[in-house]
């Protein structure tokens, strides 16, 4: 203060020395305030760029300069003749009082201060005060000079550098590493550290120290290669480095930042656990790929199982259809000779087995097919009315047996023609029907169709079944969709079954877009009931090959309206003759009606199986038609060579050249305008049979067993004439 007192007083005299040069005499001068120790002059008082303020022994304002009034945004008249202290805060203008007076009397040092001035404008304005007593020329104080510079840029710069420094001291706080600033010989230009139980990661440990009192042998060299690489790249850098202590190994990491070109900054942290972490991690990783390989390995042995499993399947069904087809057939021809009433009952007996034995070889098929998720629906055009009324056929004659009525009818809103899997449905249709035939004694059984929905591509149709049987008790209910049970589960059931059917159809009735339920009471009968979702046949005929348009076309049939029912003791069979009609395609008689047309087409049969043989030419004869016989596909091939068949039946498996072979060879040697019509007929009848078939390059599909309607409706679709004649 004093300095700075003595400088402006300097300044002063250097001033009035050079105005008195210019004008020659001192007497052209006057002093704007008395003559006192240190006093300035009234020009330099008023234009000097510091804020200056003189109060008296009271403290009253009695002088002020232009700087002064600019800080504080006051005119000069509005402070003069004012006490100094009401420009500060009313609370404190007592206490403020008694300093300007302590001051006055000597009695307080005077040290500079800082005060901020609220302005009129609300703007603020931080200023820093230096005091001087004012004294006259008999050294008696009579006021006090006040010097205020503006420092409120330098204000606001020091409050952000010390919310900065706050800041990063809460930074340090917050983390639990040590920051270092370094030279490139180590030495530790500063310290800051956080929070750490860690004593190596004590600021104080590192303060004003070298790297190389603190780090192993070797570290440095590895710290200082890593500034360097840092200097050049402008990189992070990371080192990594063990210590002992009381714990044990504890691991470090360091990593070094670019500051200056001689500075650098490195952050320290544990990460032993990190690191344990890491090598964990790394331990299961390697117990997971061990598993992954075990898994891979397993899964190629469980493919492997499927396969084998499929083929077990394929074989079985194959060796066990073709027995049952000579069963089968040999049976039906037996019941077509004259047999007293003891040798029908024993063939019907055969019949009855050998067709038990083929649903449940069927079932396990299904079971199989859908388990693996292999089994494929048909999208065909075909007579919803028709499949409903062919599987209703197929139980009434049963119910009529047990002395059951049996009824069936079809809302008039059911479409005509649909676009779905029509063996699938009347496949759930039979499981249920079967069931309801089977599980009732008396009473009547019901089948109704009905429309629940319809949009632009599909109808959503609801199947019920109901019948007066034995019930189903409620905690059975809930499993009864379940493969492998039933309700009847007891020792001495008296209902036999595998328990698969329900299981089976409800798998079936999801592919079909719908889902499936009962209700039941013991004692008072079951519903069983189930939904389907099937295409629009106007929109699906334009995707349909031409040929097969031709088939479906000959299956559709007039409608069976609502209220158009069958009963099982033949009050009505309207219904049901016209469904087994569309459905056949045109029946006839069990006696063979010659005609020209029939006599002068020719079958060839390639079957190895002699049983099988007989029973299929057999069947042929029973349709009027003829047939030649090979064992192999070479015969086949050979035959078509010498002569011209309308169809040729062709068994798939067979020695010396399969039926698969065969069709490549005869596909092989046909011309653009030659095309000669094969039909699989094999024991072969697991999902993709079909489709290999097909691939294969034959027209159509007959799996085994082989029924004469089989048979029958295989033949009309490639040989119209044969319906056409038959009566």
């Amino acid at each position: 203060m004093a300095l700075l007192t003595v400088l402006l007083c300097f300044a002063g005299l250097v001033w009035l020395w050079i105005r008195w040069r210019k004008h020659g005499s001192k007497k052209k001068f006057k002093i704007a305030a008395e003559a006192f120790d240190g006093d300035i002059t009234g020009d330099l008082f008023d234009v000097a760029p510091i804020g200056y303020l003189e109060i008296d022994r009271e403290g009253v304002v009695w002088r002020v300069n232009r700087s002064e009034c600019k800080l504080r945004g006051l005119a000069e008249n509005e402070l003069l003749g004012l006490h100094c202290a009401e420009f500060i805060p009313e609370l404190d203008r007592d206490r403020y009082r008694k300093q300007i007076q302590q001051k006055m009397a000597g009695q307080t040092v005077l040290t500079p201060y800082q005060r901020e001035h609220a302005r009129p404008d609300g703007g603020r304005v931080t200023v820093e005060v230096h005091e001087q007593l004012l004294r006259n020329s008999y050294g008696v104080v009579i006021g006090m000079r006040m010097a205020s510079i503006d420092v409120t840029e330098r204000k606001h710069s020091e409050d952000a550098a010390y919310r900065n420094a706050t800041e990063l001291r809460a930074l340090f706080q917050a983390f639990p590493d040590l920051f270092l600033r370094l030279d490139r010989n180590g030495a530790v230009l500063d310290a800051q550290a956080g929070q750490s139980s860690d004593s190596f990661l004590s600021a104080e440990k590192f303060a004003g120290g070298n790297l190389q009192d603190m780090l192993p042998l070797g570290v440095l060299e590895h710290v200082r290669s890593a500034q360097e690489k840092v200097r050049k790249t402008g990189a992070v850098e990371v080192v990594e480095f063990p210590i002992e202590d009381r714990l044990g190994q504890q691991t470090y990491e360091m990593r070094l930042l670019p500051l200056n070109w001689d500075e650098w900054i490195a952050i320290v942290r544990n990460i032993t656990t990190r690191k344990s972490n890491e090598r964990r991690l790394k331990d299961v990783a390697q117990e997971l790929e061990q598993k992954n390989q075990e898994l891979e390995t397993a899964l190629a042995a469980a493919r492997e199982a499927t396969r084998t499993k499929s083929r077990f399947l394929a074989n079985m069904s194959h060796e066990i259809r073709t027995p049952i087809n000579g069963v089968l057939g040999m049976a039906d021809f037996l019941l077509g000779t004259q047999l007293d009433p003891e040798q029908r009952e024993y063939a019907e007996a055969i019949q009855g087995s050998a067709g038990s034995l083929t649903s449940l070889i069927n079932d396990i098929l299904d079971f199989s097919s859908i388990e693996a998720r292999t089994l494929r629906l048909e999208r065909v055009v075909f007579s919803l009315p028709a499949a409903i009324e062919l599987a209703a056929s197929e139980f009434a004659s049963e119910a009529s047996v047990k002395g059951i009525d049996f009824a069936s009818s079809i809302a008039s809103s059911v479409p005509d023609a649909v676009v779905g899997d029509p063996a699938r449905l009347r496949q759930v249709l039979a499981n249920l029907l079967g069931n309801a035939v089977k599980f009732t004694e008396r009473g009547h059984i019901e089948l109704a169709a009905e429309l629940v929905s319809q949009t632009r591509d599909e109808s959503k149709l609801r199947f019920t079944v109901s019948d007066t049987g034995i019930g189903i008790p409620a905690s059975d209910r809930d499993r009864l969709f379940e493969t492998f049970t039933q309700a009847d589960d007891s020792n001495t059931r008296k209902y036999g079954g595998t328990g698969l059917g329900l299981a089976i159809s409800k798998q079936l009735v999801e592919l079909l877009g719908g889902e499936i339920g009962v209700d039941s009471e013991p004692g008072a009968g079951s519903r069983f009931w189930f939904t389907s979702s099937f295409g629009n046949a106007a929109k699906a005929e334009a995707v349909v090959p031409a040929e097969a348009q031709t088939r479906i076309r000959q299956a559709l049939t007039p409608r069976v309206k609502a209220g158009q029912s069958q009963t099982a003791t033949g009050q009505s069979q309207t219904g049901t003759a016209q469904a087994q009609t569309a459905a056949a395609g045109a029946r006839s008689s069990e006696a063979p009606r010659e005609s020209a047309g029939r006599q002068s087409m020719r079958i060839l049969l390639a079957e190895d199986n002699e049983i099988n043989q007989r029973i299929t030419l057999r069947l042929l004869q029973k349709l009027g038609l003829a047939a030649d016989a090979v064992v192999n596909g070479r015969e086949a091939v050979e035959a078509l060579e010498k002569q011209k068949y309308d169809l040729v039946l062709m068994d798939c498996q067979m020695p010396d050249m399969d039926g698969f072979e065969a069709t490549a060879v005869i596909r092989s040697r046909e011309g653009k305008s030659r095309h000669q019509t094969i039909c699989a007929l094999t024991a072969n009848a697991m999902a993709g049979d079909r489709e290999r078939c097909l691939a294969a390059g034959m027209d159509d599909y007959i799996s085994k067993p082989v029924g004469l309607e089989k048979l029958r409706d295989a033949l009309v679709r490639w040989i119209p004439e044969v319906g056409q004649s038959v009566g």
